[in-house]
């Protein structure tokens, strides 16, 4: 009788395997799903220090501490653990460098953090802000993959060898290309110099990296952008094989993933984390033998109940010791707001505190600065303004000098900042149009009617191609602009220099710039503890028609 029970038991076990067999080729085998975890972030700006940042949780606005390289590492090591350090990547797209801590140091505090954690890091335009040779110190220290894929530094002897078009990883037996992609503004809104070349063509671009990638038997191809959030979706749009793109440059917190239908009906993923590291992103993807099954996207608040690295505490603490203690300056009697919605769009009251004060340092009756020169991207609450908040809203250090332009130029000029504004219209491929160039002015007032023709420049931001219409008034001290007349115009040296693509002055001959080498800086500061308290107003300077 037991043997007769064992060998029922037998029979009912071959039984079973035989129908999985069964099941199993009819129905065609299932692999198992491979758990691929991507960490990110995106336009970090050298904030290797916590900050506090405004948050609704429960209805209610609260101001948290958040960020910090400290915690980025922490959580980041943490994720890598609990999801496997293996299967793990952790990916940022640039504008890592930034401020008073790039200044200090030239990016070398964001280049340890990397190292410390990243897989692969695409470059930003910011990284440019002190020039190639900065960057390639910087970057002397970085032996995690510095990625962009449509940029050319092999003539600069600071950047040549540092930056690689893609590298592939592997997670398992999942072969993973990641390629990077630069905006193509950059040699107008950062100093790239004479040597460093940007291909515009991103379309091309992305198609030749995914037919590569593709050619070396990656099985999932990622893109880590410094484009832009609809660039990205545009480029999505037209190329097939990238599965997902990490975005950076528009400060974009996504928080569900945009799904773009690529042109062969497959899918992208897009995601970013917005900026200074307020949030983390951890995208997991469930990986088959066709590819991504399903994902999941999570955003993480880097606030106090995240853990914090040793390592990096003690990083960060020896180089914030090396900062020259703040100053307080004087005091203003309004929030100050210096958005990017605000003041690359209309006038603003930071832009007439900018121009006031380079005017008054430089003695001319006329300025023009650059709306993207004007940073901190919040409204700083009335009060108390130290160093420390001057430098948070010019982290550039730029220098003013003054030129010498005709009327007709000076309207040139002019039509180049109301080429920042975009309009339902607008004849120019979107990925062209920098917001950065919106000017700030003094000393003019000036009608511009967005409905009209943009100024354009050529392909290759070498020349104008289009002078642009949509300046339609200009007054100087109350009167009509004298297009034949010439007159002295503060600037700061990187609009001067072509930056932002005010090809005018920078094809100024040297005689007609006086490089003054009055730090922007310093004319804030003087003019707020000369002028403090201030209140700067909206004066009727930019009138803005056709919105």
């Amino acid at each position: 009788m037991k043997g007769n029970k064992i060998a029922k038991n037998v029979l009912i076990s071959l039984i079973i395997v035989v129908m999985v067999f069964s099941i199993t080729m009819f129905s065609g085998f299932i692999p198992r799903l491979q758990k691929v975890t991507i960490l990110t972030t995106s336009d970090f700006q050298s904030q290797i220090a916590p900050y506090t940042m405004s948050v609704t949780i429960g209805g209610e606005k609260q101001k948290i501490e958040v960020g910090g390289a400290a915690r980025v590492a922490g959580l980041v090591k943490y994720l890598k653990k609990r999801n496997g350090n293996a299967s793990t990547l952790f990916l940022t797209s640039g504008d890592d460098f930034i401020g008073p801590v790039f200044r200090a140091f030239g990016g070398i505090p964001t280049t340890f953090l990397w190292d410390q954690i990243a897989t692969a890091w695409c470059l930003g335009n910011h990284e440019f802000d002190l020039g190639t040779e900065t960057l390639g110190n910087a970057l002397d220290y970085a032996t995690v993959p510095v990625i962009v894929a449509n940029m050319d530094v092999s003539q600069e002897p600071a950047l040549d060898g540092k930056i690689q078009p893609d590298v592939i990883k592997m997670v398992g037996n999942i072969k993973i290309g990641i390629f990077g992609l630069m905006t193509p503004t950059l040699p107008i809104i950062s100093n790239v110099g004479e040597n460093v070349t940007v291909d515009s063509d991103l379309e091309g671009v992305a198609r030749s990296e995914v037919e590569k990638l593709k050619a070396k038997g990656a099985d999932i191809i990622i893109a880590v952008t410094h484009i832009g959030v609809d660039v990205d979706k545009d480029i999505a749009s037209k190329v097939d094989g990238i599965d997902v793109i990490v975005g950076g440059h528009s400060h974009t917190l996504i928080e569900t993933p945009i799904i773009v239908t690529t042109p062969d009906g497959g899918e992208t993923i897009i995601v970013q984390d917005g900026a200074k590291a307020a949030y983390l992103g951890e995208l997991n993807l469930y990986v088959g033998k066709r590819g991504i099954d399903h994902y999941k996207w999570t955003l993480h608040l880097l606030d106090e109940n995240v853990p914090t690295d040793p390592f990096m505490e003690k990083m960060v603490a020896y180089f914030i010791n090396q900062m020259p203690p703040p100053e307080t300056v004087g005091e203003s009697l309004i929030d100050l707001d210096a958005r990017k919605i605000t003041v690359r769009k209309k006038e603003a009251k930071m832009g007439n505190l900018f121009t006031d004060a380079m005017c008054e340092a430089v003695g001319t009756e006329i300025a023009i600065t650059n709306g993207g020169g004007i940073r901190g991207d919040k409204i700083y609450p009335k009060g108390e303004i130290t160093t420390t908040t001057i430098t948070e809203m010019h982290p550039f250090g730029n220098s003013i000098v003054v030129v010498k332009l005709t009327g007709e130029q000076l309207k040139e000029v002019l039509e180049r900042g109301a080429a920042a504004l975009s309009s339902a219209n607008d004849p120019r491929d979107p990925a062209t149009i920098g917001s950065g160039s919106f000017s700030q002015i003094a000393g003019l007032k000036i009608t511009i009617d967005i409905s009209k023709m943009p100024q354009q420049l050529s392909s290759d931001n070498m020349s104008i191609a289009v002078p642009g219409e949509r300046v339609t008034e200009v007054l100087v001290g109350g009167e009509p602009l004298d297009m034949t007349k010439i007159y002295e115009v503060a600037v700061n040296d990187f609009t001067a220099g072509g930056g932002d693509g005010y090809l005018t002055l920078k094809n100024l001959p040297d005689a007609d710039k006086d490089f003054t080498y009055v730090y922007l800086i310093d004319a804030l500061y003087l003019y707020i503890k000369n002028h403090t308290p201030i209140s700067p107003e909206i004066e009727g300077r930019i009138t803005i028609l056709g919105e």
